[in-house]
């Protein structure tokens, strides 16, 4: 009897050890599959945990270490789960862009403390899902405050953390990614995943560049929009490229790649070229993922100007 006891404390401890480790080898967060190493992108992402109260940034080293380079400790909305609706006091879960900074007296110190940045919430996939409220801020509060008092729905640092932070964001560039908990996996499941968002890319780009258009609108939603385009209308116009243009030709820049829950999204620099046209420009993909296909929801180019690189 007292044989078999201690062989089941040494499984039992054997299996704790096994699980302890495992834990530890999860270092890569799924939301972030790839950070670009073009200049013209955001070198860095934000990353925002609920459940742990955790704000980490991250740029392309500390990604591939699995560390973060810098982490706080936040509050977030008064009330539990994503934001839905207007004065919920819910955050949202999602993926976002920081547009403006925003300091006293423009807004009042004793509710913002030194800084805030706003978000573009809601966004495409906010919008889709018929979510609503806006307002939601990454900002500051007084040191006089507590971190626990819960918000209307923002991302809440101390007044010397987010003068931190303020060093890794670039406006209109610089992704903040708001998760209930961050998806933590282990170099293999990381690099999985990463392949998987990345072939998924490529085939899209080699399905454009040889015109194989039956293949390539297959990466497409049914509801995918465009501005001005729906799904049949996209498809008709890329015919009409085709009998125009002998060739095209579609280089991509090292690609940012962040993941949400079911969505996607795949930023980069997109040079295009064809016997009839030529132009640079920031592509943006909005992406969700129906079973195991990755669809394209909305897709947006802007013609990249030298102030793109500006903060």
């Amino acid at each position: 009897m007292r044989n078999l006891m201690l062989s089941f404390i040494l499984t039992m401890t054997s299996s704790f050890a096994l699980a302890v480790d495992d834990d530890s080898s999860k270092t890569h967060p799924l939301e972030v599959l790839a950070i670009s190493s073009d200049s013209r992108l955001s070198p860095n992402v934000i990353v925002a945990d609920k459940t742990k109260r955790k704000l980490s940034v991250f740029d392309r080293a500390s990604l591939d270490t699995g560390t973060p380079r810098q982490q706080f400790d936040i509050d977030i909305g008064k009330n539990d789960g994503p934001k839905t609706k207007r004065d919920d006091k819910k955050t949202p879960e999602g993926i976002y862009i920081l547009e403006k900074k925003r300091v006293p007296p423009d807004i009042p110190f004793d509710l913002y403390g030194s800084m805030a940045f706003t978000t573009n919430y809601p966004n495409f996939f906010d919008k889709f899902e018929n979510k609503t409220g806006d307002g939601i801020w990454l900002h500051s509060v007084p040191n006089s405050v507590a971190l626990t008092r819960g918000s209307k729905g923002c991302v809440i640092l101390r007044n010397d953390a987010i003068k931190k932070v303020e060093d890794y964001i670039s406006l209109n560039k610089t992704f903040i990614l708001i998760n209930d908990q961050i998806n933590w996996l282990t170099q293999a499941e990381y690099q999985k995943e990463k392949e998987f968002a990345i072939n998924w890319m490529n085939a899209w780009k080699a399905h454009w560049e040889t015109q194989d258009l039956d293949s390539y609108i297959q990466n497409y939603s049914e509801e995918f929009s465009a501005p001005n385009f729906n799904k049949k209308s996209w498809l008709a116009h890329k015919k009409n490229l085709k009998s125009r243009y002998k060739f095209v030709k579609i280089q991509l820049s090292d690609p940012q790649i962040f993941h949400l829950k079911n969505q996607y999204i795949f930023q980069f620099v997109q040079d295009y070229e064809s016997d009839g046209h030529k132009d640079t420009g920031l592509k943006t993909l909005y992406v969700f993922k129906e079973g195991v296909n990755l669809k394209i929801q909305r897709e947006e180019w802007a013609e990249l100007r030298q102030s793109l690189t500006a903060r």
